[in-house]
């Protein structure tokens, strides 16, 4: 997989490429991807985000926001100034992203019940992205949390308690507007890992380096490298056919911290590996894992420099009342790594490896679309958290 057009978007150019063309919105996915996943790391917890839906998300806001809110998403997300082209944009790119099966990516607007809304925030969610706004009272954590629970429980995204004890938002000064995100990756996996073939084996996590965990294990041929620069290892696991997805897991070499992955990666990083990547019979060892992690782009964006939407009342979302702000914005994202129902390869002679993946520690991961390498989740797991207490 290799995207020549990336690497155009990481040197000086003279002028700023069109940002409606889709090579412009992966280059400027991508690199707001990395930021974004530099500013939300903590190697004391795994980690999984979606800014490319949390760009979508938030660019929904753009036609009923004023001059400072739509500066900011130009720079940050790199979109359109015309405003009905913005829009064309985010629903286009949001039927791609959200198939309703192998990839779910679903936006949810709470408002308080006791404003009306204007009726052009009310025709562009409503009826021009088909986003569901529901007026609730605010003041209260128990319905409003009984609402996000419900929508995502209902569309089926994997997505346990979303809202949960210790998230209040009810407290003075009321909230008047809240945003949630959920991306959940459902496709299982291409490579064929058999069940009988997992074993427990040493994993050494950040808390726990001498834990054991159950470890797929197979013998296929997948496209992996080396990046000598960012010392790791890169191996591209596709994910079912159909789904049009993969999964690029970064391992860092023995003696490199996982951090100076994350804090030197760039897109440029990325064009590089995807043109090292080659076709290899490799013996392959990763965890049987999943992420389910909650996150808050208000406080990210706020440390990126691009939180006007949240700190400035900017948005004409209700009919009698003055500009507003966006109060809150939570996102929750899923990923699993499991066996498949069949396992192994066809039977017959098989060749001996070409070289071994063994991920035994913290390592990050990113999943993309295959045809044009545009970055959807990014994380990173590093921490061991009992089974009876995941949830």
């Amino acid at each position: 997989m290799v995207f020549p057009t990336l690497l155009a978007y990481c040197v000086a150019i003279d002028e700023a490429p069109d940002p409606t063309t889709d090579e412009a919105i992966v280059a400027a996915n991508n690199k707001f991807t990395l930021e974004y996943l530099k500013a939300c790391y903590d190697e004391r917890n795994n980690c999984i985000v979606s800014p490319y839906h949390v760009r979508l998300a938030l660019s929904m806001f753009y036609p009923v926001a004023g001059a400072a809110v739509q500066e900011d998403f130009r720079v940050a997300f790199g979109l359109p100034e015309d405003a009905p082209t913005a829009t064309e944009q985010q629903c286009r790119l949001a039927e791609q992203l959200h198939d309703g099966h192998h990839l779910k990516a679903l936006s949810f607007v709470l408002v308080e019940e006791t404003l009306p809304l204007a009726a052009d925030f009310e025709r562009l969610f409503l009826r021009t992205y088909g986003t569901t706004v529901e007026p609730v009272d605010l003041t209260d954590d128990i319905p409003s949390a009984a609402a996000v629970n419900s929508f995502y429980r209902v569309a089926r995204t994997e997505i346990e308690d979303f809202i949960c004890e210790g998230d209040v938002f009810s407290l003075p000064p009321c909230f008047k507007l809240m945003l949630f995100s959920g991306v959940s990756v459902l496709a299982p996996l291409s490579v064929r890992f058999n069940p009988t073939d997992t074993a427990m084996d040493r994993f050494r996590f950040v808390n726990a380096p001498e834990q054991r965990v159950p470890m797929l294990r197979t013998t296929a041929t997948v496209r992996r490298c080396q990046h000598n620069e960012l010392r790791c290892s890169a191996i591209e696991l596709p994910f079912a056919a159909a789904s049009g997805l993969s999964l690029l897991l970064l391992l860092p070499y023995e003696g490199t911290e996982l951090r100076q992955i994350i804090t030197t990666i760039s897109a440029l990083s990325l064009a590089q590996i995807d043109e090292r990547l080659q076709s290899l019979r490799t013996d392959l060892r990763v965890p049987k894992f999943f992420v389910r992690e909650k996150s808050d782009p208000k406080e990210i964006l706020s440390k990126l420099g691009y939180g006007g939407v949240f700190e400035i009342d900017d948005l004409r979302i209700f009919r009698d009342s003055e500009r507003t702000r966006l109060n809150g914005c939570f996102q929750h994202c899923y990923l699993s790594v499991d066996e498949s129902a069949a396992g192994g390869e066809p039977p017959g002679v098989e060749p001996p490896p070409d070289g071994s993946f063994h991920a035994d520690r913290p390592f990050m991961f990113l999943v993309r679309r295959t045809l044009n390498g545009n970055v959807l989740q990014a994380g990173h797991f590093s921490r061991y958290i009992d089974p009876d207490e995941q949830f």
